[in-house]
């Protein structure tokens, strides 16, 4: 039997609060821009996140950066909450946004000491469906650098998860094979599907106690405290492997 080598991270809301975040940033924004004002906090939340789902098909159809990507995501956001605002005025807004959600994000409680004791044993390797750029920031802000031994970012390869593509493109990274491997991540259809696809074993970061898709998935980790019981929990679901997985009973 392999032994485990390598763990895989997804980053915004796996390891890092990018909601929390988020909604920092625009509470902030409400108060600075009165257009901003009328407008739900949870509405603009929501359909800022909504145009993340459109980004992928503007890469795909290339002619575009990931930065102009990003901004297009901005004018499409405003927009889309009924506010088509001159050029400069969205740049504007982009980069207030940008600034505002880097330098209030933060890592959740128990991170650091998740990966650091994670490090003492194995590689760590982010695969985020972002840009590189942009989380290097937040990375670099919330001192996790230290521990991660290198990014996947989907922006940067024009590859996304769930696409089994991008897992052999951290594989590759980490010098390791699917069965070295354990990805963990919040999102159903992205990290675990996509992992379990790739031949990876998935470990589903579920904080709010979402009940499972499948419900004989067992490898959930609901907290990062305390991080000796956290890294046990990761070694004993990489043990028992993925045989006993399948996409039939659930995980799609």
């Amino acid at each position: 039997m392999s032994e485990l080598k390598t763990v895989l991270v997804d980053f915004d809301n796996t390891i890092y609060d990018d909601l929390g975040a988020m909604r920092r940033t625009f509470v902030l924004l409400k108060r600075e821009y009165r257009f901003f004002k009328s407008v739900p906090l949870d509405e603009l939340l929501s359909r800022f996140y909504f145009t993340d789902y459109k980004m992928q098909d503007l890469l795909r159809t290339g002619g575009m950066t990931p930065e102009e990507v990003n901004l297009k995501r901005t004018d499409m956001f405003l927009q889309n909450i009924g506010l088509p605002l001159k050029d400069d005025m969205v740049k504007e807004i982009h980069d207030r946004i940008r600034e505002v959600h880097i330098r209030t994000g933060k890592p959740f409680s128990g991170v650091h000491e998740v990966l650091g004791e994670l490090k003492k044993k194995y590689v760590i390797g982010v695969v985020t469906n972002h840009m590189g750029n942009y989380q290097r920031q937040k990375i670099a802000k919330s001192k996790l650098d230290k521990y991660i031994d290198f990014m996947i970012p989907a922006y940067d390869y024009n590859v996304f998860k769930p696409e089994e593509e991008i897992f052999k493109i951290a594989l590759k990274g980490a010098n390791s094979s699917p069965d070295e491997t354990v990805m963990l991540g919040d999102n159903w259809k992205a990290d675990i599907k996509g992992a379990l696809n790739a031949g990876i074993v998935p470990i589903w970061v579920n904080f709010k106690n979402q009940p499972a898709p499948n419900p004989e998935f067992k490898n959930i980790i609901r907290s990062f405290y305390p991080a000796s019981e956290v890294v046990s929990k990761i070694e004993e679901f990489y043990s028992k492997g993925i045989e006993t997985m399948s996409l039939e009973e659930g995980v799609n």
